[in-house]
């Protein structure tokens, strides 16, 4: 990747304390690969002089990428879009060619809108992108941001001269080689459920993973949610039913990953095989909602095996999400 450090975030060209040329808005991006945190904008403002970048999960279909940036210019940036896109590394001189490779958040959006970040402050975007390690192995990310939600990206450049110019002279794009890799296996199917906590308080969760149908022996299965600190997985060898238990940070606005890897051997999921995730919460006696709560018959723990579980509590049913596989 031609004018790129591979570690620094910030283009390596460009990282240099200089102000660009007149007539060039003061913007600096980053672009980090991070399994997900319950507070980003907390969590990558303060570990702004760092690189908090993490392996790309080759079996993964839901790395996600965080952006952020840096006002450089005297007054508050308003209304600011930052778009991120895919290439190999022989392709930065040929925008034309990755720049028809964007990225999508998790909301489908082709771009994260950044709120207003105050002169010399740090902004982390509301939203992240997310990064396939299945659909191929481009792992060079280029971040751009812009005043306008379609950026303005040169076609191609006709020497190197111009290309330094373009990176040097214009604080607004930057570049990642995510040389980190992981070979984890390959998660041919992957679920991201939205979860949100709106406590001011942490919350015990449970998360179930039914294996419904007829799965082949040696499927494994799984689900985990970072910020949460829940993890769990099983292989139909032994189990269809596994359970996560943790604790939801206040306020939490994220994702819960369920997941699922064939064995080896086995390209097709079963028509009407599906893996289905029920969440519930403890609640104490406190609240009305405690007479909802489940018999702990009814699970593999107890309450004592759940972090944060009040000596009152129950396990009370949120709402469960499938997804059944057709021919």
């Amino acid at each position: 990747m031609a004018g790129f450090d591979g570690l620094l975030m910030r283009d390596s060209l460009n990282d240099t304390g200089t102000i660009p040329s007149p007539g060039y808005p003061y913007y600096s991006p980053d672009i980090i690969c991070h399994a997900q945190v319950a507070d980003p904008q907390t969590y990558f403002t303060q570990n702004y002089a760092s690189d908090p970048n993490q392996p790309v999960e080759l079996g993964s279909q839901t790395n996600l990428i965080y952006t952020r940036t840096k006002n450089l210019a005297p007054t508050t940036m308003t209304g600011w879009y930052v778009h991120a896109y895919r290439a190999s590394s022989s392709l930065f001189m040929t925008p034309s060619i990755w720049k028809g490779n964007p990225l999508s958040t998790r909301t489908g959006n082709p771009y994260v809108a950044m709120a207003p970040v105050p002169a010399n402050a740090v902004g982390v975007g509301p939203d992240a992108f997310l990064l396939s390690g299945l659909a191929n192995h481009l792992f060079c990310l280029i971040a751009v941001a812009s005043p306008t939600v379609v950026p303005t990206i040169p076609d191609s450049f006709a020497s190197y001269g111009d290309y330094i110019l373009w990176v040097r002279q214009n604080q607004n794009v930057c570049g990642r080689n995510l040389t980190y890799l992981q070979s984890y296996p390959n998660r041919q199917f992957s679920r991201l459920d939205n979860l949100t906590n709106p406590n001011s308080s942490t919350v015990p969760v449970l998360a179930k993973v039914e294996v419904l149908g007829n799965l082949p022996a040696g499927t494994t299965f799984g689900v985990q949610c970072a910020p949460a600190n829940m993890t769990a997985s099983g292989n139909t060898s032994n189990t269809t039913v596994i359970t996560g238990s943790g604790i939801v940070p206040a306020n939490f606005n994220g994702t819960v990953t369920t997941w699922g890897s064939l064995p080896s051997g086995t390209n097709t999921w079963p028509a009407g095989a599906t893996l289905k995730t029920t969440l519930y919460y403890g609640q104490d006696s406190r609240h009305a909602a405690h007479q909802y709560g489940e018999s702990w018959d009814s699970f593999d723990v107890g309450p004592k095996d759940i972090e944060g579980m009040p000596e009152d509590g129950v396990l009370v049913r949120l709402g469960d999400t499938g997804t059944v596989f057709l021919a």
